[in-house]
């Protein structure tokens, strides 16, 4: 690299003498002479510049090459057998504020404090132009309920993406992208910094959710792309990227997660999936997902017949999205069933969520969410269901996008969360909190 430069600022140095300074000259073919001047039966040799002149152009060339030397050594040199190394970043920074109110007690204090909701740091390295590896490392620092929680890192993804693998297909091989949150991040509910989607929302000291699903596991997943339609299709551990697969003594496929997401693109936009751009392109968007994850298990439950289970989620999600305005709603349905049906106890989940955005002028956007989730807890043996969440949740804010790479939000939701206490009839007092934020987005 330094050799290319030095010549190339070689070049143009002796190209400016022979510009400035160069001589034509003249020759007469009979006699030989040569002569400074054209004239009759004279022949132009060439343009000649002074051997002086060139010498002291290429000691400033080596005084400058040695200047150039000196600066390029500070710089770090990176390699890689790869032939494109691409990094990226994504920062979620925001202050909450939460005020939580539980009728009859007063042991819920209020609390408020700085987050580090996100904190992407990625590499691609491609082979090509389309085949690549990705690692992605997320660090994550929010306020939580418990006094144990700290700054945590997991490797979010690393996978290996080969395009085209059978027609219109690709396929990530690794920990890699789950079907249904990136899709619904990137073109319906496009403001994780402030709110998970439905599907992912948990309950901790900000939110309350069903928390079925998360965004990344080990497994792989097939992506195809076309003008009317889009799917991924995958097979995973199941748990999560953060959690651990349950190890049984059994050796079949059944132990693990089929994942699908299938979607019909309306306007014709599905080449387009998950880049489209809100404030320029209109699309129309119909999808159903969902999952059957067999031998489930969460970090808290012990590996036993007795506390893990069967798991399974079925949804419809629709989308409409113009320069405008933005509108998409979701209904599903879930099923934990537990795999020793006398001893563990199951759950059923049924919610629906609907979000939407207003942009009145360029850079500024007011978006809205609307959820409900109720879950209902089956004993174990007798099958008596009894109400384990009954949640409804108010979401408004208004974001400014400063520039390209930079936006911030202003947010506040209003959490009902209702459970009962020893009977089907019988409800507790609602639990409610108003949680505030004031949020960064940084991408590069």
């Amino acid at each position: 690299m330094k050799k290319v430069a030095l010549s190339a600022l070689a070049a143009a140095m002796i190209s400016g003498v022979a510009s400035a300074d160069a001589l034509t000259l003249y020759s007469d073919p009979k006699t030989g002479q040569v002569y400074t001047t054209p004239g009759e039966g004279r022949v132009e040799m060439g343009d000649f510049v002074s051997a002086k002149e060139v010498d002291m152009q290429l000691r400033e060339v080596e005084s400058k090459g040695s200047e150039y030397q000196d600066k390029m050594s500070k710089y770090v040199n990176v390699k890689s057998k790869a032939k494109t190394l691409e990094f990226s970043g994504t920062h979620y920074f925001g202050m909450t504020s939460v005020s939580p109110e539980r009728t009859g007690s007063t042991s819920v204090d209020d609390s408020r404090g700085f987050e580090l909701r996100r904190n992407y740091v990625q590499v691609k390295a491609f082979f090509n132009d389309k085949d690549y590896f990705r690692v992605t490392m997320d660090t994550t620092k929010e306020l939580a309920s418990t006094s144990t929680t700290y700054a945590n890192m997991y490797a979010k993804y690393a996978y290996l993406y080969l395009d085209k693998v059978l027609p219109y297909t690709g396929v990530e091989i690794g920990i890699a992208h789950r079907p249904w949150i990136d899709y619904e991040e990137h073109n319906a509910w496009r403001y994780r910094s402030i709110n998970k989607v439905a599907l992912e929302q948990k309950t901790n000291a900000t939110d309350n959710g069903p928390d079925l699903i998360n965004s990344a596991d080990l497994g792989f997943n097939l992506k195809t792309k076309t003008d009317i339609f889009s799917s991924e299709i995958g097979m995973f551990n199941g748990e999560g990227y953060h959690a651990d697969k349950a190890a049984k003594n059994q050796n079949n496929s059944t132990d693990l997660s089929l994942e699908w997401r299938l979607t019909g693109h309306i306007l014709g936009s599905g080449m387009k999936v998950g880049k489209n751009d809100v404030t320029k392109d209109t699309y129309a968007n119909l999808s159903t997902y969902g999952l059957i994850s067999k031998n489930h298990k969460d970090n808290d439950i012990v590996e036993d017949d007795n506390s893990e289970y069967d798991r399974s989620i079925y949804g419809i999600h629709a989308v409409y999205n113009q320069p405008e305005f933005l509108i998409a709603a979701q209904y599903y349905i879930a099923e934990d069933e537990a795999q020793n049906a006398t001893v563990g106890n199951g759950k059923e989940y049924k919610g629906w969520s609907i979000n939407a955005e207003v942009r009145p002028m360029q850079d500024w956007t007011v978006l809205a969410r609307y959820d409900v989730s109720d879950i209902d807890a089956v004993a174990a043996g007798t099958g008596v269901k009894t109400k384990s969440q009954d949640m409804k949740q108010t979401l408004v804010g208004v974001a400014y996008k400063y520039n390209k790479n930079v936006s911030f939000i202003a947010s506040g939701k209003h959490i009902t969360d209702a459970t009962e206490t020893t009977a089907p009839t019988t409800i507790a007092a609602a639990k409610e909190k108003d949680v505030y934020m004031l949020t960064t987005e940084v991408k590069w």
